[in-house]
């Protein structure tokens, strides 16, 4: 099967597998997922992307003057200095479309891209969104100061080049991390957010929501996890790092309750919104430590059949951990972006008594080394 060809991927060095086929990367990772869990259960085949290009339905750019010209790219790996990539094949054909755009009327409007190093400019990013069911597209703009001169005309600008877009959000980052996105500060256009459809369910997308940037591989690694559930419609069960809701709010057709904790507040407000957005009322929603709310379910007595965690790249912590195993969940759905951190935390949970049963990997960021993976544990 091809290789990527794209003529910047060695100055951004994002793709790390570019060297490779799509079957070598397949196989790479099937090898990097076996190494870490086959010693703790069986690793089942590596489910493949349906698309190994365009895949990503979020593209955050950089921007940076060169001569007489503003272009757009992204961050060689750990610097502040752009990697001026222009057409990025991971990204749509609209985002490239739109930050082609920017780079115009940034330089017509004398925007200047924000440098790290010096502490001046403006625009420090911009994110563009996109719903791939719905088709809708919103632009984040990333900037040092809450003021956005000649907006309206800007604006204008920008719909006329790009139809297609429906909400622009101004964001302001007064941080340090330079693809953060910042506090919303104002809607320039549309609502301030978009919608897209994942498992039959409607989904709000606000500047700051978690997504996954893999929309159709998502689906399926969601699929898998509830399959693996095995639920017959009168369970309970915790979605634990819950961000937006999407697994808790998948899952609960076919469960009696779901409990959803996430410690983001925003996420929690964006998954409220998508459990009435769906009609859903079995589900509870809660803005805490994973860690306390269980406690406090423990002490409400509260009989948990199947919990799906899914963290961050740093994994559950150990004090999560024993408190999961004390209301001893008959089943344990662990997804991870991360086996070195799944794979320790498992052990920790088999010393809990539990035991891992099987894995299943997907391939959610082609052309990198990330690996996504759902692991059952009983």
């Amino acid at each position: 099967m091809k290789k990527l060809r794209c003529e910047s991927v060695r100055a951004c060095s994002s793709c790390q597998l570019f060297n490779l086929s799509f079957d070598e990367q397949l196989l790479f990772k099937q090898k990097k997922c076996e190494k870490a869990l086959s010693p703790l259960c069986k690793v089942e085949k590596i489910t493949p992307s349906p698309s190994f290009v365009r895949y990503r339905n979020k593209a955050q750019f950089v921007f940076k003057k060169s001569g007489k010209e503003i272009r757009y790219g992204i961050f060689k790996a750990k610097t502040h200095t752009p990697a001026l990539t222009g057409d990025c094949l991971l990204c749509s054909e609209k985002a490239n479309e739109i930050a082609k755009v920017l780079c115009r009327l940034f330089l017509s409007f004398k925007l200047n891209p924000y440098d790290f190093y010096k502490g001046t400019g403006y625009i420090k990013s911009i994110t563009v969104r996109e719903g791939l069911e719905t088709g809708e597209v919103m632009v984040i703009l990333s900037g040092a100061a809450p003021v956005f001169p000649a907006k309206r005309t800007f604006i204008s600008a920008l719909l006329k080049a790009c139809p297609y877009i429906t909400t622009v959000v101004l964001c302001v980052n007064k941080s340090e991390d330079k693809l953060f996105v910042g506090e919303t500060k104002e809607i320039l256009y549309g609502k301030g957010h978009i919608t897209d459809i994942l498992c039959g369910k409607k989904f709000l997308i606000s500047p700051q929501s978690f997504y996954q940037i893999n929309a159709p591989q998502c689906e399926r690694l969601y699929q898998k996890a509830i399959a693996l559930a095995d639920l017959k419609g009168n369970e309970t069960i915790l979605d634990a790092y819950s961000g937006v809701g999407t697994i808790g709010i998948c899952a609960s057709d076919k469960a009696k309750t779901v409990y959803s904790v996430e410690q983001n507040p925003q996420a929690v407000k964006d998954a409220k919104k998508n459990a009435a957005l769906n009609q859903i009322d079995n589900i509870d929603f809660v803005c805490a430590d994973s860690k306390d709310y269980i406690k406090a379910l423990q002490k409400q007595n509260v009989r948990i059949d199947a919990a799906f965690i899914d963290p961050p790249r740093a994994g559950c912590s150990a004090s999560f951990l024993n408190m999961l195993a004390k209301i001893k969940p008959a089943k344990i759905i662990y997804i991870s972006c991360n086996i070195e951190t799944q794979s320790r935390d498992i052990r920790i949970l088999e010393n809990k008594g539990y035991k891992a049963q099987v894995c299943y990997p997907f391939d959610m960021f082609p052309n990198t080394g990330h690996v996504e993976t759902a692991v059952l544990l009983s």
